[in-house]
């Protein structure tokens, strides 16, 4: 028996990550994904690993990917075989007597395998986007959970200046953050206002995001047998809290591209829009929309309701209480 051998037996992940204080760590399966610290990045769905073989990947393209040697190396700037000790030594296992070999070639093939499967999962086009001014942590909002805030890493900005479509840049204030992430890639951010009388309600950046190419939470729901479609990021919270996966449309409809990353689930689909007119009218045009293409169901609420606006046992209900499309 090699080290390398030795080693995989006893290898935790999870306390390695946690050694190297990797941020806002969740677990989709066997997968973990965090923000990634080797580049210091704030997207919390950046960074991902498989537990059980080790082997991980940065989506923003700027560390590439590998096993926990190659993390090792990376995060303790030392070779490999220093890699091999310096893991060896965390773990407390004794490899004084055996072998540090090179990975084999089959291995290695793994693990480019990995790298490459994680490279096709990323659009050419999403560009990684980051706000240029302090964005500070918001612990809360309104009567969602703590832990909530922290999943989806709301954030408040005291004052920004964004560009404007005719040119020139205006500047809001005092508005929450919303980071927009995917295929593991921070692309933008909503912006909402905290205050009645400000205006815009809402405004997405960077000026060039197509939101309605994007589902906001899409990274979540891959590999759900069902999970549910809603109009606005709050709502998908509230279903986060009633352990619920959703997706928001960024309002009440379905776009051609959205349809397509809908369809490519495969999963059964749960339309819950707003009780009002127009989310009435959105969820008549998704049932002819998906007819005979997926399972879909609907969600209903009380007259001027939506998802975000009921108490979370009565979302339950309403939940349960869903109906066939």
């Amino acid at each position: 028996m090699d080290a390398l051998t030795l080693l995989q037996e006893h290898v935790d992940v999870v306390q390695l990550l946690e050694h190297y204080d990797f941020d806002k760590m969740r677990n989709e399966g066997v997968m973990i994904r965090s923000c990634c610290k080797l580049h210091g990045g704030n997207s919390p769905s950046a960074f991902v690993i498989n537990s059980e073989t080790g082997l991980w990947y940065c989506h923003t393209g700027t560390c590439g990917g590998g096993d926990i040697y190659t993390l090792v190396q990376a995060m303790e700037e030392i070779s490999f075989p220093n890699a091999v000790q310096w893991v060896a030594g965390f773990f407390g296992v004794s490899i004084n007597d055996l072998q540090i070999t090179e990975r084999q070639d089959n291995y290695l093939k793994e693990v480019k395998a990995w790298v490459k499967t994680m490279q096709s999962h990323r659009k050419s086009d999403l560009t990684p986007f980051i706000l240029d001014v302090p964005v500070r942590e918001v612990k809360k909002f309104r009567t969602f959970k703590e832990e909530t805030l922290e999943h989806f890493s709301l954030g408040f900005v005291d004052e920004i200046s964004l560009e404007k479509n005719s040119g020139g840049f205006y500047k809001l204030k005092n508005r929450l953050v919303i980071p927009i992430i995917q295929n593991g890639v921070q692309v933008g951010a909503s912006l909402r206002k905290t205050k009645a009388q400000d205006f815009p309600k809402w405004s997405h950046q960077p000026l060039s995001i197509k939101t309605n190419q994007l589902l906001y939470n899409y990274d979540a729901v891959h590999g759900q047998p069902r999970f549910v479609i809603v109009e606005g990021a709050l709502d998908v919270w509230a279903f986060h809290e009633i352990g619920i996966p959703a997706v928001a449309t960024f309002g009440a409809h379905v776009t051609e591209e959205q349809y397509k990353l809908l369809m490519r689930t495969g999963a059964d689909l749960i339309f819950a829009y707003d009780s009002d007119e127009a989310g009435q009218n959105a969820t008549q045009k998704v049932a002819e929309l998906f007819r005979h293409k997926a399972n879909i169901e609907c969600v209903s609420f009380a007259d001027g309701k939506d998802p975000e606006s009921v108490e979370r046992e009565q979302l339950k209900l309403n939940y349960e209480r869903r109906v066939k499309l």
